[in-house]
């Protein structure tokens, strides 16, 4: 008899486990946490920069991503709204974040979200943490409490619940800083909240720093390792940067990513001002990667001098600028036994859709000021043009 009770209560509990399991993968209020055979998996999207009625092709795209994909989170890294949301109201800009949303909560995948410059654009239409508000009207919006509505951490338990195996941080680097050398970036509230965070992580973490890949929209200036200064008769392939008037190619040497894209000169946190986030990572060094958006043809990864990964992912929607087919998605695959180890590779519109035909927001790609002038150089002998 007591062979038989112990057989059944065995039995229970298989299907008391296999109940839990089936339930955290639909239940929006279960702790982000790695997979039972130890994966996890991040999707990057970034500027879709769409309106309420959201671009097709865009939408197409995210929605074949995901069920290709089946991430465990999707990271927004900002530029959500359009940069030209003519007659923009309160009600028109949150369903126009209510339409992204829309896409990754009927897939009932978790979604974290942060702001980009032209996010920032229409806070005087709806203000960032209006923006954020309408984003937890949804389930499967993971964000968290931080330094402020579009900078916080999440971090991530491990397979079989115990510990924490990872970190992901949002970062909002604000606007433009008013001058023709680049972005705001991060503020330096922001910069002490990361530092302190990490501390938090690693304390709670025995003393040892839990290994954290951080997204945010802008660039730091550090990308520029990355690309050498050029000329437009050197290659096909340099691009000519409006900030400083220098033409610039890809450094191939400290790349470590397939398939590399340098469209368009990084537009980054002003070259000449130190944020100190960059310092601030080296300092605590628990960032196994920090990946970009805001350039929107622009894809690769790189380590830079000090060690640390930095990469982009091109822009995934159609209603603003791109790279044709080449509008990506970057996703991220992690094991707990060895998270720095972690993969990454774009996944592009082409591959999963096919060919989107001609691209009119393309002719608006900050690249074609190169292509013109590398022509004028060409063809009408001039070295100068400002």
């Amino acid at each position: 008899m007591k062979k038989v009770l112990s057989v059944l209560l065995s039995l229970v509990m298989v299907l008391a486990l296999c109940t839990v399991a089936f339930a955290a993968g639909e239940d929006p209020s279960a702790p982000l946490q790695f997979n039972p055979d130890g994966t996890f998996k991040i999707m990057q999207v970034n500027d879709t920069q769409d309106i309420e009625k959201m671009n097709k092709k865009t939408v197409a795209f995210l929605k074949k991503a995901l069920e290709t994909e089946q991430p465990d989170l999707v990271v927004v890294a900002g530029d959500i709204l359009s940069d030209m949301f003519i007659g923009a109201t309160e009600t028109r800009v949150k369903n126009a974040l209510r339409a992204l949303g829309t896409i990754f909560n009927d897939a009932k995948v978790p979604f974290a979200i942060t702001f980009g410059n032209h996010d920032h654009d229409l806070e005087d239409t709806v203000s960032i943490a209006d923006m954020m508000k309408t984003f937890e009207e949804f389930d499967y919006c993971v964000n968290s409490e931080g330094c402020d509505p579009g900078t916080y951490s999440l971090p991530i338990l491990n397979s079989d619940g115990t510990a924490y195996a990872l970190n992901v941080y949002m970062m909002d680097t604000n606007n433009k800083n008013g001058t023709v050398s680049g972005y705001t970036g991060v503020y330096p509230n922001q910069v002490e909240w990361y530092k302190e965070k990490s501390d938090e992580l690693k304390a709670a973490n025995g003393g040892k720093v839990i290994p954290s890949l951080l997204f945010q929209h802008v660039p730091v200036k550090e990308i520029y390792q990355f690309i050498d200064e050029t000329s437009a008769k050197e290659s096909n392939t340099s691009v000519f940067s409006l900030d400083n008037y220098k033409w610039y190619r890809l450094n191939s040497e400290k790349l470590i990513s397939d398939n590399s894209v340098l469209g368009e000169a990084p537009c980054s946190e002003p070259l000449t001002h130190v944020t100190g986030q960059y310092e601030a990572w080296l300092e605590k060094g628990d960032i196994i990667g920090a990946f970009f958006a805001h350039d929107h043809v622009n894809n690769f990864v790189g380590r830079t001098d000090e060690g640390l990964i930095l990469g982009y992912n091109g822009g995934t929607g159609f209603r603003s600028y791109g790279n044709g087919g080449k509008r990506s998605v970057r996703v991220f695959e992690l094991n707990e036994n060895n998270v720095s180890a972690y993969t990454t590779r774009s996944v592009f519109y082409e591959e999963l859709i096919g060919d989107p035909g001609l691209c009119i927001s393309d002719l608006l790609t900050p690249a074609i000021v190169g292509d013109l002038l590398r022509t004028l150089y060409r063809f009408l002998g001039i070295t100068k043009w400002y």
